[in-house]
């Protein structure tokens, strides 16, 4: 006959019951964190690999020359990204990354003019030393995204707006001149990447300023404040007569 079983007894063995299932939850917690923080890992070596792949083969690579780059297969990317799409959106990412980290390098307390300048040189210096990743991006946006020039944009607005507060007018106006000035630049450089000869990154940078701050000028000389809207010598060109 089966001895009865106490009820301390049975409560010991409850919490024996429940020590194993959090230990349990506890190992499949630690393995789907590992297997969380392996996969974060793992995408960003592909990313690296695709941006190789696309300086290497320029911005039509396709997908076997980025498996070859990353030294796996499609497949395997497969089990990282959705589809080749999700991998070209996250080079797009880090392309923007790397442009919106060297804006914010610029100090949004200098001077109006030369925080344009800045602004456009940074942009025009990443872009001449990757040219074929700014190609890549503009090729391969994706309808379902946020436009490309926008976080880049952000950066611009809040600095044209800090401007714009110090001399006691509505910063709210920079939201659509921080659109204009980013649409602008990046027309154009699309432009001078098709015609490098045309025009050295200084001398577009020059150019790109004199244009933008023609009418940035005439806002601060609307507040009061006395600066010079005219380009700097040289900048346009004269012919012989």
């Amino acid at each position: 006959m089966k001895k009865p079983v106490s009820r301390v007894t049975e409560a010991i063995e409850a919490i024996a019951r429940t020590a194993r299932g959090t230990d349990q939850a506890a190992r499949v917690d630690g393995r789907s964190s590992r297997w969380a923080a392996h996969r974060v890992t793992r995408r960003e070596e592909l990313i690296d690999a695709a941006v190789a792949a696309v300086k290497e083969f320029g911005s039509d690579v396709g997908m076997d020359q980025i498996a070859a780059a990353a030294r796996t297969s499609k497949p395997v990317i497969y089990r990282y990204f959705a589809d080749k799409n999700d991998l070209y959106r996250a080079v797009g990412e880090r392309v923007i990354a790397v442009i919106v980290t060297a804006l914010r390098r610029v100090p949004h307390d200098s001077e109006p003019q030369a925080l344009l300048r800045a602004s456009i040189d940074a942009y025009l210096h990443l872009l001449e030393e990757n040219p074929q990743l700014f190609r890549f991006v503009t090729q391969h946006r994706m309808p379902a995204d946020a436009e490309f020039s926008r976080p880049v944009a952000e950066v611009l607005t809040q600095a044209l707006g800090a401007q714009l507060d110090a001399i006691g007018l509505d910063p709210a106006g920079a939201r659509p001149w921080g659109e204009a000035v980013v649409g602008f630049i990046s027309a154009a450089s699309l432009w001078w990447l098709d015609n490098p000869g045309s025009m050295t990154r200084v001398e577009l940078r020059e150019y790109l300023a004199a244009l933008l701050w023609g009418g940035g000028a005439g806002v601060f000389q609307l507040a009061g404040r006395e600066v010079d809207p005219r380009p700097r010598p040289g900048v346009f060109a004269t012919l012989p007569r």
